[in-house]
């Protein structure tokens, strides 16, 4: 391999093996990176356009975008994502990102308003609003880290409008509806569902759940692939032990609930549902039927934003309807403005 010229602006990095050029961007800021090039002259071409198109951008104040297509763009975004989200959530966004590059242009320069606008507009036609809306979350950070690596010179994204969301689903089941729904469940799903309507669990809390995360002695869990990605505390009652002691235990790193796939539980408690006539319930109903009765036997909202893992009071406000004593306690103080003025005196 030839050597680098000193201060050519191209050098060889053996480490990543491939050729890196030197130079000041528009701004004068030293800039470093990777260029696609399998020669030295290839590189010094490279760094020739490089330069050109900065000597540009500072003459005319402004910065071209660049040439990265949207399939480049999204890889790299997927890279960026990987170490800091979780591996369930990464799973997925390659799942968004390929629907994304569908309805997109071939260069992200491209990428316009009215792109934005016809996305969403197309996509409305065929999927939920929440669906659209999580799509555009990933697009719209997509495309503003994009602006910070200096890909594109604006977000075409921020300020889309998006559908407007249905309220959130707060449904949950009487203690009826939960019994027929166990007792009609095939065995293998039975502890699963009674689980998460003893604890409140989200779906992948409770998958990623090992042995050695459960202390029976102090009567606890440790949630560790949780929502926010902090580890949660978790206690357990007894119908929560009972559904535990019913389990197999196996090795300390084995899942407790081993062999259950994530999808295949969701498309079975659905069924069971369906098949009891309660058509709008799913497994995520449980968290809900869960976390609604506690505040109807009187438990404090925060006590259940804890045990449910919220981040903010504002998700735990969906049940306060459902407490016997928070409309109460809320309406009783006008108690202490009102006593004077309708005394039998007043009303007669």
């Amino acid at each position: 391999m030839p050597k680098a010229r000193e201060r050519d602006g191209v050098y060889y990095r053996k480490d990543r093996g491939s050729w890196w050029v030197s130079y000041n961007d528009a701004t004068g800021k030293r800039v470093r990176e990777r260029v696609e090039a399998h020669t030295r002259k290839q590189a010094v071409d490279a760094l020739s356009l490089i330069r050109t198109r900065e000597e540009r951008a500072r003459d005319l104040g402004v910065r071209p975008a660049s040439d990265i297509s949207t399939a480049d763009l999204m890889a790299r975004y997927s890279r960026h994502q990987k170490p800091r989200i979780r591996p369930t959530t990464f799973a997925r966004l390659g799942g968004i990102l390929e629907t994304i590059k569908m309805h997109l242009p071939e260069q992200a320069k491209a990428i316009s308003k009215l792109t934005i606008a016809q996305y969403i507009e197309t996509r409305s036609e065929t999927v939920k609003p929440a669906t659209v809306a999580k799509e555009m979350s990933v697009l719209k950070h997509c495309l503003k880290l994009a602006v910070e690596w200096d890909l594109l010179n604006e977000n075409p994204a921020a300020g889309a409008r998006l559908p407007k969301l249905p309220p959130g689903k707060t449904r949950y089941l009487t203690p009826g509806e939960l019994k027929a729904a166990l007792q009609t469940a095939p065995e293998w799903l039975r502890a699963p569902m009674a689980f998460a309507a003893c604890t409140g669990v989200r779906r992948g809390e409770m998958l990623s759940l090992r042995w050695m995360d459960v202390d029976k002695a102090n009567r606890r869990v440790y949630l560790r692939e949780t929502k926010n990605g902090a580890l949660r505390i978790l206690p357990l009652s007894d119908a929560a032990l009972t559904v535990l002691g019913s389990l197999p235990e196996g090795v300390a790193a084995a899942p407790v609930f081993a062999g259950v796939d994530a999808a295949k539980l969701s498309v079975y408690t659905k069924r069971i549902f369906e098949r009891l006539g309660i058509p709008d319930a799913s497994f995520h109903t449980l968290r809900h039927t869960a976390a609604s009765w506690l505040v109807q036997n009187g438990v404090d909202l925060y006590a259940v934003g804890n045990l449910l893992g919220h981040k903010t009071a504002r998700m735990t406000q969906r049940y306060a309807h459902l407490s016997p004593y928070y409309m109460a306690t809320a309406v009783g103080k006008l108690d202490g403005i009102m006593g004077g003025m309708v005394g039998q005196n007043v009303l007669g």
